[in-house]
Parts: structure tokens; C-alpha cells; sequence
């Protein structure tokens, strides 16, 4: 069960040049995260076809593109190309202090 939502720190801004795509864990989620148009944005980092890391894949034209299949994804929306219905989960992202930080699912805390 996904509980409530997290901040988290991801990468250095540092990391994540212009035009450029990363993969990063947190919380024990994986996130892609992408600097495009001056703006950086985060997905759940696996693509809906068959889980590939889409951070690891490369950012064309403001289309995230899967490195397993091709698959392109929106980065505005989130949009697969082909299926517009189909999306990638979009996390909030907070840059602050030269870091980059991302609100993502955690896993609830145990009642005691």
C-alpha cells in the first residue's frame, strides 16, 4: 500500500544539465528525471512496456525515449506518443540550494 508523499533529495542540479536525462532511485521508487526548456520534471523511472529504465534512455525533441523499445513519452504530459491514454506517473519536483528534490510515493508507516 503507497502511503503518503515524500520529499526527497535526488541529484545535484549539477547533474542534470540542459537537454539531459537521468535515473535515480528514491524511497525505493525509480525516477527519471529530465532538464528540458529550462524546466526539470520527474516520472516513475520505468517505461509502461516492459519496465525499462527510461532515465538510462535518451531526450529528443521533449520526447523521453525508452533505450529497450523506443517508446516516447511526452515530456510536458507524460504522453506515450502513440497511445496518448497511456501515461507515466509525474512526481512534483522542488530545486532548492543546487538540489534537486522529488515528491514520491513511501511506503506507509507501521501502526503500533
Amino acid at each position: 500500500m503507497i502511503g503518503r508523499m515524500a520529499l526527497i533529495r535526488i541529484a545535484a542540479l549539477a547533474e542534470l544539465p540542459p537537454e539531459s536525462l537521468l535515473q535515480r532511485t528514491a524511497g525505493g521508487t525509480p525516477v527519471a528525471l529530465c532538464h528540458h526548456a529550462g524546466k526539470i520534471h520527474a516520472f516513475n523511472g520505468l517505461c509502461p512496456h516492459l519496465n525499462g529504465p527510461l532515465g538510462h534512455g535518451n531526450l529528443v525533441d521533449g520526447r523521453i525515449v525508452c533505450p529497450w523499445h523506443g517508446w516516447e513519452f511526452d515530456v510536458e504530459t507524460g504522453a506515450l506518443d502513440f497511445n496518448p491514454r497511456v501515461r507515466l506517473q509525474r512526481y512534483g519536483v522542488e530545486v532548492r540550494d543546487g538540489a534537486v528534490f522529488v515528491d514520491v510515493p513511501c511506503e506507509p508507516a507501521p501502526h503500533q
